[in-house]
């Protein structure tokens, strides 16, 4: 069944190649509650449901336009009513692998139509790194003062509050986070904060070794003073080091910002939800 599931997916979404252990780690088919109609015997399309999300809703090209997709939203929608659930997001959630909807073709229309509604419209970026160096880049300066160290084990008490500070939201990610954390000190403290994975990319891209930056975040007091840019900076040329070729954004909304760095836009991810 999961390798059925894989299959379709990369069939339904060939913008979004990944491998079959990033699907198994990302989405935990195994725990999730799957809704599946066949046809001929073969699986025609899916509906994936986490807690209050459905990370994935899948229809083989052959077989859209009757009513399969329309019967698994509302499958979904009513499983996730009889267990109290009063809001669904598609997309981010406990499990994810595309945080939104793909912005791309009839997409975002077929959950319009079901009333769904997304307040904001996140990206993902890309940046190759191919000549880059953090010394040409034409960005503010940083504070004199400010360092840069990986964080250390003794540093997670303070590294958590200063989360909670930025972001509340992250201080769980950053208590189990395997990958490096990257830290801004300025005297002696915490400012900001980066995760930095050299083998972080959730997309394939053939014949490049791909890096994500993620859960970019610098405390109140010492923001805009162009702390967190540089942090970024640095980290990129950390990750450049370690023999990464591309570095891989996703779940984005300041795209302003980072293409002041040299990212690029390369898909949208319509962040739909609707109150059941």
């Amino acid at each position: 069944m999961i390798d059925q599931l894989f299959d379709l997916f990369l069939r339904c979404f060939p913008e979004y190649q990944t491998t079959r252990e990033l699907f198994m780690e990302l989405l935990k088919p195994e725990e999730a509650h799957i809704l599946a109609e066949y046809a001929q015997g073969q699986l025609a399309g899916y509906a994936m449901v986490h807690a209050g999300s459905i990370p994935v809703l899948c229809v083989a090209e052959e077989h859209r336009r009757k009513g399969i997709g329309s019967r698994l939203l509302a499958a979904a929608e009513e499983y996730l009513r009889g267990r109290g659930a009063e809001r669904l997001t598609l997309g981010c959630g406990p499990y994810y692998l595309l945080q939104g909807v793909p912005a791309v073709g009839e997409n975002v229309p077929f959950f319009e139509k079901r009333g769904y509604t997304a307040s904001w419209t996140s990206v993902n970026m890309e940046l190759g790194l191919d000549g880059f160096d953090r010394n040409r880049l034409t960005i503010p300066p940083a504070p004199a003062g400010l360092e840069y160290r990986f964080a250390e084990k003794k540093d997670l008490p303070a590294l958590l509050k200063a989360v909670e500070a930025a972001k509340e939201g992250w201080v769980d990610v950053f208590a189990g986070c395997k990958d490096p954390v990257f830290l801004a000190i300025m005297d002696g403290k915490i400012a900001g904060f980066e995760v930095l994975a050299s083998d972080g990319g959730r997309f394939l891209r053939p014949g490049q070794q791909v890096g994500c930056v993620g859960c970019v975040g610098v405390i109140p007091e010492q923001r805009e003073q162009g702390i967190g840019m540089d942090m970024v900076a640095q980290g990129i040329q950390w990750l450049k080091e370690q023999g990464c070729t591309l570095i891989e954004l996703r779940y984005v909304w300041l795209d302003k910002w980072y293409d002041k760095l040299g990212f690029q836009t390369v898909a949208h991810q319509w962040m739909g939800e609707k109150t059941l």
